[in-house]
């Protein structure tokens, strides 16, 4: 990727996005370009001289585990800013809340005595919550498609599934007792090699603190200062224990108020995440290539997500879930699945919590990424239709497939090197009858919409394999243990 390229559309003289890669984890970024547009401007009104000995300051709240002091910050994702002092009858703020602290500068009692450490701070004379409209001082970030287009242009992947994990980095806000958050699971056709290289790939953009389980306990100038559990990344492959704590009972034990997570699932655990991708050889890839090139702009980007929480209405809330639950039976019975695919952490899970809630994250989701602050019923059905019912259907269908494939030719067996189109379609014409001779190279070319010399090729290497033979020149059969 040319670095000016982002630059130059999605940069500005306040907010330069990609002019460097930082090293510097997220709440430890330098002032400057490694803020974003909004923090600079929280910066820029962060204190004010009043006189010759007071001073205003405008921020938000850190509590410290010194008890008598605060860390002021002019942004909830730094931990860098200005000390405040109370006094035993004095009340602190609450932790987050954006208030502006007028007095003098002292040196805070505590350290002093306990640690013989000079700390500056503000002694505290008067406290004023301020309530803010974040949105109204926030310049967009950036959009999904070209959040996707940034972070997976070095990846051959269906754009569907690109948009998917794009959305990890929007997240989406809590909803009543649930953690915000979106989860995706990739069942894989494709390598499961080149899976956990794309996997490590997408967790090296964002800094340590957002991919870390439980956070720091950073050392402010001597004060102690815990890192606050706004919102986590978590990619990989992770027992079923933790899925179901975050994908099922809907809560963080690190508690985190949102939680992403991507994760190479297995037969056990496909079914758990919101979206269960299907990930197929053919159009699957991935180069190498630096991904703390893009730690700054993507940074900004989800930092800044954060603070939209779009609404929606309760009864556009009920009128989708009643879609849902039909199109999920519908899926049920096209598929001819159990009723007990409809029950908690199963692939159609239909409980309130599961696939009605998944298609609410993904349309909330949806929103923050095009900073819409309300979520409308059209929204929700789109969520469902475009995004969710579509990747549940391949993955149903992919999911067979590589369960049948493995009752054919053993468990194990690397049918990832095969076109997933041009074994669906052989699977397809091949009707099993005795004689009957096999589809041709054309039909199956037809069927599975490839060109011919990718069919060609493809059969060639399935004949290779042994796991299909060819019983007249140009007709091809599969071979069923």
């Amino acid at each position: 990727m040319n670095p000016d390229d982002p630059l130059i559309e999605h940069g500005s003289e306040f907010d330069r996005l990609a002019d460097a890669s930082s090293p510097s984890d997220i709440f430890t970024r330098q002032f400057g370009t490694e803020l974003t547009k909004w923090e600079s401007h929280f910066m820029h009104h962060f204190s004010e001289r009043i006189g010759s000995t007071r001073f205003i300051y405008r921020g938000f709240v850190r509590h410290t585990r010194d008890t008598s002091l605060i860390l002021l910050t002019p942004s909830p994702w730094l931990m860098e800013g200005e000390f405040v002092y109370f006094t035993k009858d004095q009340v602190l703020p609450h932790d987050g809340a954006y208030v502006e602290i007028m007095g003098k500068h002292v040196a805070a009692p505590n350290p002093l005595q306990k640690q013989r450490n000079i700390l500056r701070a503000i002694a505290a004379e008067s406290v004023t919550e301020i309530r803010i409209d974040y949105t109204s001082k926030i310049t967009p970030p950036l959009k999904l498609k070209e959040l996707s287009d940034i972070l997976f242009e070095r990846v051959g992947m269906a754009e569907a599934s690109k948009r998917v994990f794009a959305r990890l980095f929007v997240s989406s806000p809590p909803y009543q007792n649930a953690i915000g958050g979106l989860t995706t699971g990739i069942q894989a056709i494709a390598s499961s090699a080149q899976v956990r290289r794309f996997l490590s790939f997408v967790k090296r953009v964002l800094p340590p603190t957002m991919r870390r389980r439980t956070p720091s306990l950073l050392d402010i100038r001597g004060i102690k200062i815990s890192t606050p559990k706004f919102f986590r990344v978590d990619i990989g492959s992770f027992p079923r224990s933790r899925l179901e704590k975050v994908c099922v009972d809907r809560k963080d034990l690190a508690g985190f108020r949102e939680v992403s997570l991507g994760t190479l699932t297995e037969a056990s655990t496909a079914a758990l995440p919101d979206v269960p991708l299907a990930l197929a050889s053919e159009d699957f890839w991935v180069e190498t290539g630096n991904p703390t090139e893009l730690q700054l702009p993507i940074l900004k980007s989800a930092i800044t997500y954060q603070l939209l929480n779009p609404v929606v209405s309760s009864r556009s809330i009920e009128a989708n879930t009643g879609h849902v639950l039909s199109r999920l039976e519908m899926l049920q019975e096209s598929f001819d699945l159990p009723a007990s695919a409809l029950a908690r952490g199963q692939v159609l899970d239909a409980d309130a919590l599961g696939k009605p809630l998944s298609t609410l994250r993904i349309a909330r989701s949806t929103a923050r990424a095009y900073w819409n602050e309300k979520v409308t019923a059209k929204e929700l059905k789109h969520a469902w239709d475009k995004v969710l019912e579509p990747a549940l259907k391949e993955f149903l269908e992919l999911s067979n497939l590589k369960i049948v494939s493995e009752k054919s030719w053993g468990k194990g067996s690397r049918f990832d090197k095969f076109n997933t189109k041009v074994l669906k379609a052989i699977r397809k014409l091949d009707t099993g009858k005795e004689g009957f001779l096999g589809p041709t190279l054309n039909e199956i070319a037809q069927e599975s919409g490839v060109e011919r010399h990718v069919a060609a090729e493809t059969l060639a290497r399935m004949k290779d394999s042994g796991v299909l033979y060819e019983p007249r020149q140009g007709h091809y059969r599969l071979v069923y243990m």
